[in-house]
């Protein structure tokens, strides 16, 4: 087992240091495996036959020959397969040597003294004894080996192409060994005993060296040197099979090819430089032409046989005083290349020069430019306006090398140096924009001609991204549409995006504040598109979210008003303006909504429409009492056109507003004729001052007035007529003229005739005048016996009465005694009946001080609320009772009144009482609002109502709506009136407005302060 072994070490340390010297040949060089091969192959030549194998079969193998000298055999064809038949040639010959160098070290050091007797013709004496003729024929068959194996795989490798690499390894190497066993048996060992044995066993022997070096040398080209290993296997298909013996004819023929292919080379240069666009000469030492070519001939003016071979400062001569002579010299001393530009005065033309010097003379390319420096003039206006811009301008080559870049455009990206450091345009970029730059916006303008869109550069010097709104361009040549450059025009957006940004930050805080706003908000694009509403917007119309987006939200809109909406809204997009509208929302539960709608467009810092934003306020309820208005007007309209005297209505000019039909009937002119006018239109202005002077004063004064006149009508006809004019003020501060005109024609003629009897009735009157007298003191008298009655009566009945409640209230709480339920029930009954009766008593004392003028009021400052919420405090538990709801609606939270506390809480008393009293169901709402020096308060009930024919009668007192023994309700009809009169003791008014079945709202005026107050 220790043999075998040690015949795989042997494999794996030869093969593995025959790889190991190749794979490192560019660092180490070829030599070191030429000398290790050199040194095995001659060990193998000292060793062959020391160490056999011999098996059952009695087959002699000799393992260390047959693994070294496979292994040689392998260098060989790795070197000639990565190589080439050249250096496989080489590594041959160095074998070779260096086997003859060790022979000639041996036999300088050869002492026979060391050795021993030999033990046969084939055998060393001695183990350091060499065989010459083994050694000898050796290497001969070594040398036959090599060729005839590089041979073999050759052919293999270029006419039988099907095959494995494997196979064709494999193949050539076995071929080879088996090949050399039976040469080198039959030299050495023909007519021996064991011939057959030693032939077998070497052909055995190497075929599995040839089968395993085979397997090494295929791993190691397709897995370690695997880069280089199909471009290898394709290079070797193109050798020639017997490349390994034509050395010297491959030799003669390049040097042949070299000959050929330069004396082509020449003659393509000269016809390519004749080709060229630039003149192209060359000079020797002695200033003499050498070439000249035909574009160097054209721009010269002469022919090239006038050139070549003549001194160039011969020919021009002139050129001595130029730039040129200078230049030339300057480049043949120093032998550097110069580049410069100038102007020939001779051949009045603009060169750009290259001269390229040498030993031998000068090579100069020159160029025409005149038309270029023609045109410097148009180009550094046209550069001087690119370098003023505002914006990054760019040019680069159509590789992405920067060629300019304008002084803003530096200034921008922060590059102080020269666009030479810059490698690419992509340098301008940040990192993570680089593969998009390479893989969509550079694609896209070769395709496209143009790029355009919003991108970052990033500054040289701090690193900062830097926002632009970009276009990349592909620039023609403009003859040939040929790409000759790639262009960039960048336009620095950082205010635009910092706007942006606070604009959407701004947007966000809108959408915070509204959400929550009691009102419907929305926001659109610029084409109408929602793309936000509120929480109020979907209350307002029963969608979803993403239901309200888009145009989503015209669904909610009223189907009759849709198509206004819509059209008014595309109006109000195209045109710019802001949106004010009324219309309907119709509810997916089926409620119908007035809204007041108003939209304003946003605008950025060019001034462009980026939204929109609108403010949606439900006005339902003033629609509502718009209805009502417009009745109520029609009711007026009715109204007045039926009073037989004509009314009139101006505003502050005096320009007629309103008039009823027996006005125009008066003057016998059509209402459209008089509505807008003054009537004094026609008359001079003298006149006109006259005519509207009493208008005036009435408007300045506020006090009324009543003027008899004579007017002639058309029919010169003159009639007596009566006009009174009154000053109205309404909720708003408008002021109107208010006039009733009276035909007192008659009455007038009636006072003419009355004048006649006035001297006979004068004793009449007297006479009648004493009588009336003596009526008014007995009326007087007979009043103020009825006011001193009711007092006296008022004090005997309320002293009991007082009485009786008290005791009574002192019996229910039991202090007296216990008491059974009916009792309780019974007193309970008792002590309501003498409070009601007691309030009927202070009720009637209360309208007898009224109406004799003796009700005393006391003003002084006092919490307006305060008072209020007491009164629904002390009447809640009625209301409760009764399944009501109290609910205040205050609009001011600080209300001071100079009044008389007392009497304003027995108003908001008698009125809520009144309202509780009349109501069954629903909320009893009290609002308070302050205008202009007033506070006004409603008192808002959905009681039973009041047909609008009993409202005259609500005032009056004693009376009650509800008459005869079945009354619903108690009372003495006498709250209302005591409220009313009350209210306006204390300067201010109460009106009532009832629908029968709906409710009614009781609303009255006091003024905040009073010039008569008594402050206590």
């Amino acid at each position: 087992m220790n043999i075998y072994l040690s015949l795989v070490l042997q494999f794996l340390l030869i093969s593995s240091s025959v790889l190991i010297l190749f794979k490192f040949r560019k660092t180490l060089g070829l030599a070191p495996l030429y000398l290790f091969l050199g040194a095995i192959q001659y060990l193998q030549s000292l060793i062959g036959s020391r160490v056999s194998i011999t098996d059952i079969d009695n087959i002699i193998i000799y393992p260390g020959s047959v693994i070294v000298f496979s292994s040689i055999l392998f260098a060989v064809l790795l070197i000639y397969i990565k190589e080439g038949a050249r250096s496989a040639r080489t590594l041959i010959l160095g074998m070779i040597i260096s086997n003859f160098l060790l022979l000639a070290l041996y036999s300088f050091s050869y002492d026979p003294a060391l050795t021993t007797q030999a033990k046969s013709d084939l055998e060393s004496p001695s183990f350091f004894v060499l065989n010459y003729k083994y050694f000898s024929i050796g290497k001969v068959l070594l040398l036959l080996d090599f060729i005839w194996m590089v041979i073999i795989y050759q052919f293999l490798i270029s006419k039988v192409k099907k095959w494995p690499i494997y196979i064709v390894l494999f193949v050539s190497l076995s071929v080879v060994l088996i090949f050399d066993s039976i040469l080198f048996n039959l030299i050495f060992n023909y007519g021996a005993n064991d011939f057959n044995a030693l032939l077998l066993g070497q052909i055995f022997g190497k075929s599995i060296s040839a089968l395993i070096l085979s397997f090494v040398l295929y791993a190691y080209l397709k897995f370690i040197d695997s880069d280089s290993y199909n471009a290898t296997f394709i290079a070797n298909q193109d050798r020639d099979v017997f490349s390994i013996l034509q050395y010297k004819k491959r030799y003669l023929d390049l040097k042949t090819e070299k000959h050929q292919s330069e004396k082509k080379l020449t003659t393509q240069l000269e016809t390519s430089l004749n080709n060229i666009s630039d003149g192209f000469i060359a000079l020797d030492s002695n200033w003499c032409y050498t070439y000249v070519n035909k574009k160097a001939a054209g721009l010269l003016g002469k022919s090239k046989e006038d050139l070549i071979g003549n001194h160039i400062w011969t020919v021009f001569p002139e050129g001595k005083e130029q730039s040129f002579y200078k230049v030339y010299n300057e480049a043949f001393e120093t032998q550097k290349t110069i580049y410069f530009e100038d102007y020939s005065e001779p051949l009045d033309k603009w060169f750009e020069n290259r001269i390229y010097p040498s030993e031998e003379g000068l090579t100069i390319y020159f160029t025409d430019i005149t038309e270029i420096k023609k045109a410097d003039a148009d180009n550094q206006m046209l550069r001087s306006l690119i370098e003023t811009s505002d914006e990054f301008i760019g040019l680069a080559t159509l590789e992405g090398k920067p060629l300019y870049l304008n002084t803003n455009g530096r200034k921008l990206v922060g590059l102080n140096t020269d666009l030479e450091t810059v490698d690419s345009i992509i340098d301008f970029f940040p990192a993570v924009y680089k593969d998009r730059i390479i893989n969509e916006h550079l694609p896209h303008v070769f395709k496209h001609n143009r790029w355009s869109g919003e991108v970052h550069l990033q500054n040289f010097e701090t690193g900062d991204l830097i926002p632009i709104e970009k276009s990349g361009l592909l620039i023609r040549d403009p003859e040939t549409n040929t790409p000759i450059a790639l262009g960039i025009v960048a336009k620095d957006i950082t205010e635009r995006k910092e706007a942006e940004e606070q604009l959407k930050n701004s947007e966000l805080l809108f959408r915070r504040l509204s959400a929550n706003a009691p009102v419907a908000i929305f926001q659109s694009d610029k084409d109408g598109k929602c793309n936000y509403v509120n929480e109020e917007w979907l209350k307002y119309s029963g969608q979803t979210y993403d239901e309200a987006l888009g145009y989503g939200w015209s669904n909610a809109i009223h189907p009759e008003d849709k198509n206004m909406v819509l059209e008014q809204w595309q109006k109000s997009i195209v045109s710019n303006e802001r949106l004010l509208q009324d219309f309907r929302l119709l509810h997916k539960n089926g409620d119908v909504r007035w809204i007041s709608a108003k939209a304003v467009g946003v605008f950025d810092s060019n001034k462009e429409v980026t939204s929109y934003i609108g403010i949606l306020n439900d006005i339902t309820d003033r629609k509502t009492v718009e209805a009502q208005i417009l009745k109520s007007e029609k009711y007026l309209e009715n109204i007045i056109n039926n009073i037989a005297d004509p009314v009139f209505v101006k505003d502050e000019q005096s320009h007629i507003l309103l008039v009823n039909d027996a006005f125009c009937k008066l003057l016998n002119i059509s209402k459209k004729d008089i509505l807008g006018k003054t009537l004094a239109e026609n008359v001079s202005l003298i006149e006109q001052e006259e005519f509207l002077k009493i208008d005036k004063q009435v408007i300045a004064t506020g006090i009324a007035n009543v003027n008899e006149e004579t007017m002639t009508f058309n029919n010169n006809e003159s009639r007596i007529i009566s006009t009174k004019k009154t000053r109205f003020v309404d909720s708003g501060g408008a002021i109107f003229l208010i006039g009733v005109i009276r035909d007192i024609t008659e009455r007038k003629k009636a006072e003419i005739e009355l004048e006649n009897y006035k001297n006979n009735l004068e004793k009449l009157v007297e006479t009648r005048t004493a009588e009336l007298e003596k009526e008014k003191v007995k009326a007087q008298s007979a009043d103020l016996m009825k006011s001193a009655f009711l007092a006296t009566m008022s004090h005997e009945l309320r002293t009991p009465m007082n009485s009786i409640i008290g005791f009574t209230g002192i019996l229910i709480k039991e202090l007296a005694g216990p008491l059974n339920e009916e009792q309780k029930r019974q007193l309970s009954m008792v002590k309501n009946s003498g409070e009601h009766l007691l309030s009927l008593i202070n009720d009637i004392l209360d309208i007898s001080r009224i109406e004799a003028g003796k009700l005393k009021v006391t003003y002084y400052p006092f919490d307006y609320l305060t008072s209020l919420e007491k009164t629904i405090e002390f009447l809640q538990p009625q209301a409760s009772a009764k399944g009501l709801i109290l609910r205040t609606e205050i609009a001011e939270m600080d209300i001071t009144l100079v009044s008389d506390e007392r009497r304003v809480e027995q108003i908001f008393l008698n009125l809520l009482s009144n309202a509780i009293k009349f109501s069954n169901t629903g909320t009893i709402r009290v609002k308070v609002e302050v205008v202009d020096d007033f506070v006004i308060t409603q008192v808002i009930d959905e009681g039973i109502g009041v047909q609008k024919k009993d409202l005259v009668r609500l005032f009056m007192p004693f009376v009650q709506l509800e008459v005869g023994l079945n009354r619903n309700h108690e009372g003495t009809g006498l709250g209302l009136a005591i409220c009313k009169n009350l209210i306006e003791k204390l300067g201010g008014t109460l009106q009532v407005s009832s629908e029968l079945g709906v409710g009614s709202n009781f609303t009255f005026r006091l003024p905040i302060k009073h010039s008569d107050k008594i402050i206590d």
